[in-house]
């Protein structure tokens, strides 16, 4: 597949990632550190125009110093479904590389989720989490895309990898929303307040 000029890779691989990871795999790598980078910048300046409707430098510092954990969880979350394939196409290097390819839905939701705190008079965690729910569905159709094409996965292992993923990543979000605001009991009256 020749990419068109006009999209970037990322958007390519959000929108038809068997063949964008088809060709990725062709083309020599880009350094982990630029994908990383990307993944970080938008984190760290997505949290301060929710918290306080501006971004300085110092708030992206501090943010992208306070949220780096955030880029753990999912350095080992990709690095888990990587090791889960013995079989697969690329090292751990370059597979990272092509796991942090596919994060677009994220970085849309969060700075979606950032512009819309920011302009309505505090958001709800309703809307929180019912925001989240597209781009953990299109995640997880480009992980599993990304377990059969890069790792060499079957069909079934790329499904089950890519709901174990969708699952520990609602776990490890919801816990730490649980943490911010007050408890379990708030995210479960958030909840049931959607189906009201």
């Amino acid at each position: 597949m020749q990419r068109l000029n006009h999209f970037s890779m990322e958007t390519q691989l959000a929108f038809a990632p068997a063949a964008t990871y088809r060709s990725l795999l062709a083309e020599p790598p880009v350094p982990l550190w630029r994908r990383l980078g990307i993944f970080m910048t938008v984190i760290a300046v997505a949290i301060p125009i929710m918290a306080v409707q501006r971004v300085t430098i110092g708030l992206v510092a501090a943010t992208a110093i306070a949220w780096s954990f955030v880029l753990a969880i999912q350095l080992v979350l990709g690095t888990l479904v990587i090791a889960s394939v013995p079989s697969r196409r690329v090292g751990l290097k370059r597979a990272l590389d092509l796991w942090f390819a596919g994060h677009l839905p994220y970085c849309i939701w969060v700075l979606a989720t950032a512009a819309l705190m920011s302009n309505l008079s505090g958001g709800s965690l309703e809307m929180l989490i019912v925001l989240a729910i597209v781009p953990s569905v299109w995640t997880a159709a480009i992980v599993s895309t990304f377990c059969r094409i890069v790792l060499n996965s079957s069909r079934a292992g790329a499904r089950w990898r890519a709901a174990i993923h969708l699952i520990a990543v609602w776990a490890v979000g919801l816990q730490y929303v649980a943490l911010s605001v007050g408890g379990w009991f708030q995210i479960t009256g958030s909840v049931s307040r959607l189906f009201e």
